[in-house]
C-alpha cells in the first residue's frame, strides 16, 4: 500500500466536519485571504512540494480589507469632528454673546452625543473581540480530541495522555479570565474615561488607566504562565516518548525472525502517513485560528487610529476634555487588540507544540 492509499484512507476515517464549517464560518475576508483550503489539499502540497499559501493574495486581501475597514470607520470620525465643531462654535458664541448657560447647556448635550456614538461604537468592538476569543476556544476544543489521538497513534502515548488535560484546562481557563474578568475591566475602564470627560476635572481618570493597565498585565502573565507550563510539559514528555517509539522500532527490527526488518519499515511508513496528516490538521488548525483574527484585529486597529485622528483633531476645536476622552479610548481598543492577539498567540503556540511532538 503506498502513501497515498494510506493516507486517503486515514483521513477518510476522521470527522472534519466540524472543524472545516469553523473555517467557512470564520468570515469572508478570512477566506478571501487564505483561499479554499482544505486538509487534503495541505497534504497533497506536502506531498508534491508546492507551497501552502499564495503570498500575492494574502498581501492584497490584507489590504483590501484594511481599506474596507477604513471606509467604515471613517464615517465615525467625520460624525465626532463634525460634533466638535459644533461644540467650538457654542463655545465662542458664549464668548462673544454672554449666554454662557446656554451654551453651556449645548456643549454638554453635544458632548453626550458624541459619548453615546463612541460607547455604542466600543460596544460593538468589545463584543466582537470577546466573540472571537470564544470562538478561538471553541476552535481548540474541536481541534485537540482530532489531534491528540493522532499523537498516540505515532507514539506519543506520554504526550497525548498528559498535554490533552494540560492544554484544555489552559484553554478553558484563559477563556474564563479573559470573559469574566481581564475584557470587561478594559470596558469599565472605558467607562470611566467617558465619564471623566462630561467634567473639566480628572476625577476618575488615574483609576480608568490603572484598571487597564492591571488588565493587560494580568493577561500578558496569564498568557505567559500557560504557555510556560504547555511547552515545558511538551518538551519533557517528547523526549520519553522518544525513547518508545526508537525501542518498539528496535525490538521489531531484531528480535522479530525474518521479517522483523519489513515489519519495522511498514510500520515507519504507517507512522509517517499518521504523522504527516497530523500536521496537516495542524496546519490548517493555525489556518483557523489566523482567519478569526485577521479581520477582527485589523478592524480594531483601523477603529483605534480613527480614534486617535478625531482626538487631534479636535483638541484645537477647544474640547480637550473630549479629545483626551477619544485618545484614551483608542488607547483601549488597542489593549483589546493586544489581548486578542496574545490569546491568539497562546492557541498557536500549543498547536505547534503539538506539531513538534512525533516528528520522529
Amino acid at each position: 500500500m503506498e502513501y497515498r492509499e494510506i493516507i486517503e484512507q486515514r483521513l477518510g476515517e476522521l470527522d472534519l466536519s466540524e472543524l472545516e464549517s469553523v473555517f467557512e464560518e470564520s468570515g469572508t475576508y478570512g477566506s478571501e485571504i487564505f483561499g479554499d483550503i482544505t486538509v487534503g489539499g495541505i497534504v497533497d502540497n506536502f506531498l508534491n512540494g508546492e507551497p501552502l499559501f499564495d503570498t500575492g493574495a494574502i498581501i492584497t486581501g490584507i489590504k483590501d480589507l484594511f481599506l474596507y475597514e477604513m471606509k467604515s470607520a471613517l464615517i465615525l470620525g467625520v460624525e465626532i469632528v463634525t460634533i466638535s465643531i459644533i461644540i467650538g462654535l457654542l463655545k465662542s458664541m458664549a464668548s462673544s454673546m454672554g449666554e454662557k448657560a446656554v451654551s453651556n447647556l449645548g456643549m454638554v448635550v453635544s458632548t453626550c452625543f458624541i459619548i453615546g456614538l463612541c460607547l455604542n461604537n466600543f460596544t460593538i468592538t468589545f463584543q466582537m473581540c470577546r466573540d472571537t476569543i470564544n470562538t478561538m476556544t471553541y476552535t481548540m476544543q474541536i481541534l485537540l480530541p482530532i489531534l491528540i489521538p493522532l499523537l498516540i497513534a505515532i507514539g506519543g502515548i506520554t504526550s497525548g495522555s498528559i498535554l490533552n488535560p494540560v492544554i484544555m484546562g489552559a484553554i478553558t481557563a484563559i477563556n474564563t479570565i479573559l470573559s469574566n474578568f481581564i475584557l470587561p475591566a478594559v470596558f469599565v475602564s472605558t467607562i470611566f474615561f467617558m465619564v471623566n470627560s462630561m467634567t473639566e476635572k480628572d476625577y476618575v481618570n488615574k483609576l480608568a488607566i490603572f484598571i487597564r493597565g492591571a488588565a493587560t498585565f494580568a493577561c500578558g502573565i496569564c498568557v505567559t504562565f500557560f504557555t510556560g507550563i504547555t511547552a515545558i510539559q511538551g518538551f519533557v514528555t517528547e523526549s520519553a516518548d522518544g525513547i518508545l517509539v526508537n525501542t518498539a522500532r528496535f525490538s521489531i527490527n531484531n528480535f522479530v525472525p525474518i521479517v522483523g526488518g519489513f515489519a519495522a519499515d511498514s510500520v515507519d511508513m504507517v507512522l509517517s502517513c499518521i504523522g504527516l496528516i497530523k500536521n496537516g490538521i495542524s496546519i490548517f488548525g493555525v489556518i483557523i485560528i489566523l482567519a478569526l483574527l485577521a479581520v477582527p484585529l485589523i478592524k480594531m486597529l483601523v477603529i483605534a487610529v480613527i480614534y486617535k485622528i478625531t482626538a487631534i483633531v479636535t483638541e484645537p476645536l477647544g474640547n480637550k476634555q473630549t479629545s483626551e476622552c477619544l485618545n484614551q479610548m483608542g488607547n483601549s481598543v488597542i489593549t483589546m487588540a493586544v489581548i486578542l492577539f496574545l490569546t491568539s498567540l497562546m492557541f498557536l503556540i500549543f498547536i505547534t507544540i503539538i506539531i513538534g511532538i512525533g516528528g520522529q
